[in-house]
């Protein structure tokens, strides 16, 4: 019987992400003595190299041992702790679908509720707020990644001030406070796994109606 493998992977890697990669069937089967043939050109036309292909089958002999991955068409998936999950979708931001994880961390990211008779902005339930020298908390690549990923999801996340928004895009290096919108649970995985050093708190909105229906108080 085949085993399920996020039950086998997840307790002790913690981070599955998702990629479409057309181009990663060429990597079967991933033994070194194959990949080897990617990385230095002799696959295929010699001296001829898919940039991407090259770069994740050195990714993949360089951390074999750090990561199960199932190498399929047209999903590719990596099972890995939080740093290389960063790395990869970083590195492979073009192809990354998606992310899953159970750690328990990134499980209750909105310890602060409130209650409010209407979401903001009509459907966001959730409200990151950055650490008042955030500039100081990221690297240059980590605030790229984010914005990257809020710009890439302008359905999910909204970015409403405009001192977040100039240091976001690179147009001012310094941010002192500030905050932006997600509207779904799912998007705050990879928005801690990319900026977590530069959060400071997430506020959960809870939508309540008129009634009998409890207060609900700030945590």
């Amino acid at each position: 019987m085949r085993k399920h493998h996020n039950k086998l992977y997840f307790g002790k890697y913690g981070f599955k992400t998702i990629f479409k990669m057309q181009w990663a069937n060429t990597l079967y089967p991933t033994t070194d003595q194959h990949l080897i043939k990617h990385v230095d050109g002799s696959f295929g036309i010699v001296g001829e190299k898919h940039p991407k292909v090259s770069s994740l089958a050195s990714f993949i002999m360089k951390n074999r041992n750090k990561m199960k991955f199932r190498v399929q068409s047209p999903i590719t998936a990596f099972y890995t702790n939080q740093e290389l999950a960063k790395y990869l979708i970083t590195k492979y931001w073009d192809e990354w679908y998606g992310v899953e994880t159970i750690n328990p961390k990134f499980k209750n990211l909105g310890k602060n509720s409130v209650g409010c008779k209407r979401l903001p902005h009509g459907k966001f339930k959730y409200q990151i707020h950055l650490k008042k020298d955030v500039h100081q908390s990221l690297s240059d690549s980590e605030r790229q990644s984010l914005w990257r990923l809020i710009e890439n999801n302008a359905e999910q996340c909204l970015v409403t001030n405009k001192y977040v928004l100039d240091y976001l895009i690179g147009k001012y290096p310094h941010c002192y406070h500030g905050y932006f919108y997600v509207s779904e649970e799912k998007m705050l995985t990879p928005i801690y796994m990319i900026a977590q050093k530069g959060i400071d708190k997430v506020i959960k909105f809870i939508q309540v109606k008129n009634g009998n229906h409890k207060k609900i108080k700030r945590s």
